[in-house]
């Protein structure tokens, strides 16, 4: 299998028999033939990029031309959704010699780096991690942790749309368990600096320290002359992923599920109630972490990017990759979700709640 099949077959994972039927159009054709397209597309899971490349795929999924904004986005999964978004914008960024630049509430200007960030793009692994990136906070984790304090255990609850939360559980995890949250602490300034800048900024304005986060995660104290938001966090993401991939090792990358993220690859969480995954530890500071999954069905979570993490190796590649484009995707992101994001009716995200 080559790359492109590889990275197809990572986009097919995520994919419902709905998203399937909707690439086959399947309304439109036979049964039969329907089921040959679809068989088609695991055969030959590369195709399934040429045909997300195609600008009238991406306008059909995100039913950009739809008269009734309530009727778009509505039958497909929220990854099949951010796949087409994110190609569609490489195909913009193709023509297009600049894009904008949230520069002030309300305010943008624009920024002339289109070439540059369709390279970017021309990568099919860096599509396929923006995508993966985005669906991965369609729904939030949550989960509590019981750290053993001077005073006695004491329950801490995280959630992976707060910084300060997350980088807490850090110190809830024995060293070799740590590259995981390291990781999430980079997708989430990515994911941050990318779709909801302005939460950002307030949150900066407000009770979030980023010299006593960067500190708190094993970061050096962030340099301070003319940082942006935007800047800062890609200085404190790129550093996150960076420390992750120095860390990761076979041993991170083999209790990875069960350990941080639970059985069956689900992110932890509490929101629907459902029977919670628990693990008892003996090995770090909290002595139990517990939480329940939001979802029946697997989402890309914390450990995605087609099977990277189960490669050690991999793991640290695609994580230093992601420090070193960050910019590149940051950009990305704000041109996606200024475009194709933001003005759909359907909510795919839960806003942040930071500080």
């Amino acid at each position: 299998m080559d790359d492109r099949d590889r990275i197809g077959a990572a986009y097919l994972s995520h994919l419902t028999q709905a998203d399937l039927r909707e690439l086959a159009h399947a309304d439109e054709v036979s049964v039969t033939e329907a089921q040959g397209r679809i068989q088609a597309l695991h055969r030959a899971p590369g195709l399934l990029l040429d045909i997300l490349d195609r600008p009238t795929v991406s306008a059909g999924l995100l039913r950009l031309t739809a008269p009734d904004a309530s009727q778009r986005v509505t039958l497909i999964s929220p990854f099949l959704a951010f796949a087409a978004a994110i190609h569609r914008i490489a195909a913009d960024l193709r023509t297009t010699g600049y894009s904008p630049e949230r520069t002030a509430p309300r305010q943008r200007v624009p920024v002339f780096d289109g070439p540059q960030l369709a390279a970017y793009l021309e990568e099919p692994a860096h599509r396929l991690f923006l995508a993966e990136l985005l669906a991965s906070f369609a729904r939030s984790s949550t989960g509590v942790v019981i750290m053993q304090t001077p005073h006695g255990p004491h329950r801490r609850r995280w959630n992976d749309l707060d910084l300060s939360r997350l980088a807490m559980l850090l110190g809830a995890l024995p060293e070799p368990e740590r590259p995981p949250v390291w990781r999430r602490l980079g997708d989430l300034a990515l994911f941050l600096t990318g779709v909801f800048p302005a939460a950002l900024e307030r949150a900066l304005a407000g009770r979030l320290d980023p010299v006593r986060l960067a500190k708190s995660t094993g970061l050096a104290e962030p340099p301070s002359a003319g940082l942006g938001p935007a800047e800062l966090f890609e200085w404190l993401g790129a550093g996150w992923y960076r420390l992750a991939a120095s860390r990761t090792s076979g041993a991170a990358a083999a209790t990875l599920a069960e350990t941080v993220l639970g059985p069956g690859n689900l992110a932890a969480g509490d929101q629907q109630q459902r029977a919670p995954a628990q693990r008892e530890r003996r090995d770090g500071p909290a002595d139990t972490w517990h939480g329940n999954s939001q979802s029946d069905q697997p989402e890309p979570g914390w450990a995605s990017v087609g099977s990277a993490m189960s490669d050690p190796a991999a793991a640290a590649a695609l994580l230093r990759d992601s420090a070193a484009h960050f910019h590149q995707a940051r950009r990305v992101l704000n041109a996606a979700a200024d475009r194709y994001l933001f003005p759909v009716s359907v909510d795919w995200f839960t806003p942040p709640g930071l500080g």
